[in-house]
């Protein structure tokens, strides 16, 4: 039962079962939500609480920080004093506290691997269900979305679906066959979508997870990883220094599909309300008249500012960013701790993730929805923690024999004189 939850959770989470709703419903621009997506949502909600329920019934296990992560998610509840949609902000709040919730319940009773071999079998399955079911909606778009809203979803479910095939490759085991079969899946599909951001994530990803390999195996591979590394950062300084000309010699647009066009409207509009935003969620949505000004402006319309940290700014301001900032940078820590310690592989991946955050944030927002990339942000976080924890308790029991004193040296000269 916990383990189908589990799966529910995080199915869920990359938003694939919301192709039953285009089956019932249909799709069109602006379609609002439904009573089947509302159901879901409810959903969520009661795996979410059954898993942290659980969870706590494994008590006492490994400790990692909870209050930080449900502080954040409280802080998106809390813009809902100063939303300029409150609806909006307290359905997607609540929504957004309770995956972090449920994601603590997951990482409280399931260890790292299991949870990377769940995460890859899943995007392995959401990959082949894309090939194979019809899109009943399909109008003509440039690239494939199968079981997803868009192309840009599917392209970030098969980055995550890769980044778990490639933690099972480090791992290796019986499993390394598969992990590699669903990694070739995932990159298949990810080509067929066309999303050119998480094509980009995941040619990161493959050769961070190079280096990361060499660089876990220590001796003199570890040394070579650290040049590659360095050579590595230099080539993306330069990709990005020259984006404009890569992006005409693969004959892409420069302005990432015209994003690049309306942030100096949105830079504006965060100008306005700097420290708290204009509450979570709630800027694009069609109560707002700022949000029509800038359709009218550019002559099509957005619901999101296309940049994750641009969309940070707008939602919850400086205050809030710099605590998702916060988070990331300890997670990175983490990641760079683990590496270096008890939990290599884990740290390799995380370090790879947080990596692909800030690669699909230059187009994409991200940790900004209740979706599969702000799941994997807080898992991973968690079981690196949890990994460091563990090494700790498994050293202080060595520690405490090793600085119990010596009864016999106790004894010394004064128990032969008692003698």
């Amino acid at each position: 039962m916990v383990y189908i939850a589990c799966v529910l959770y995080m199915v869920m989470s990359t938003g694939a079962l919301g192709v039953i709703d285009r089956w019932v419903y249909g799709s069109w621009p602006g379609k609002p939500g439904d009573k089947l997506t509302e159901a879901l949502n409810l959903l969520a909600i009661v795996v979410s609480v059954l898993l942290r329920w659980w969870g706590i019934r494994r008590l006492p296990g490994a400790r990692f920080n909870r209050v930080l992560p449900l502080a954040a998610a409280g802080l998106l509840v809390t813009s809902v004093l100063w939303s300029v949609d409150p609806s909006t902000t307290t359905t997607r709040s609540i929504a957004y506290f309770f995956l972090v919730v449920g994601a603590i319940g997951i990482a409280e009773i399931f260890d790292a691997d299991e949870v990377m071999r769940l995460t890859a079998l899943i995007g392995g399955l959401s990959a082949a269900a894309s090939l194979v079911l019809p899109d009943p909606t399909f109008t003509g778009l440039t690239g494939l979305r199968g079981l997803f809203p868009g192309k840009n979803q599917l392209g970030q479910a098969m980055v995550i679906g890769i980044l778990a095939g490639l933690h099972g490759m480090r791992v290796g085991g019986r499993r390394r066959f598969s992990s590699i079969g669903l990694t070739v899946l995932c990159t298949t599909v990810a080509f067929l979508s066309k999303s050119t951001t998480s094509l980009l994530t995941i040619f990161a990803f493959f050769i961070l997870h190079i280096i990361g390999t060499c660089y876990i195996r220590g001796g003199i591979r570890s040394r070579i990883s650290i040049c590659l590394g360095i050579f590595a950062a230099a080539g993306f300084i330069l990709l990005m220094a020259n984006i404009d000309s890569i992006y005409n010699l693969l004959d892409k647009d420069p302005t990432l599909t015209g994003r690049t066009e309306f942030w100096p409207y949105i830079i504006d509009y965060i100008y306005q309300s700097p420290l708290l935003g204009w509450g979570f969620a709630a800027f694009f949505m069609g109560s707002n008249p700022y949000a029509a000004e800038i359709t009218s402006t550019i002559g099509f319309g957005i619901n999101e500012a296309h940049n994750g940290m641009l969309q940070l700014l707008l939602d919850i301001g400086v205050v809030g960013t710099a605590f998702f900032l916060f988070l990331w940078i300890r997670n990175l820590v983490i990641a760079v701790k683990c590496m270096n310690g008890p939990a290599p592989e884990i740290g390799v991946s995380s370090l790879l993730f947080l990596v692909g955050i800030l690669l699909l944030g230059v187009s994409e927002q991200v940790l900004t929805t209740a979706d599969g990339t702000t799941v994997q942000f807080f898992l991973l976080g968690f079981m690196c923690e949890k990994g460091l924890w563990h090494a700790r308790r498994a050293r202080l029991p060595f520690a405490l024999r090793s600085a119990a004193p010596d009864l016999g040296q106790l004894a010394g000269p004064q128990g032969e004189d008692a003698v």
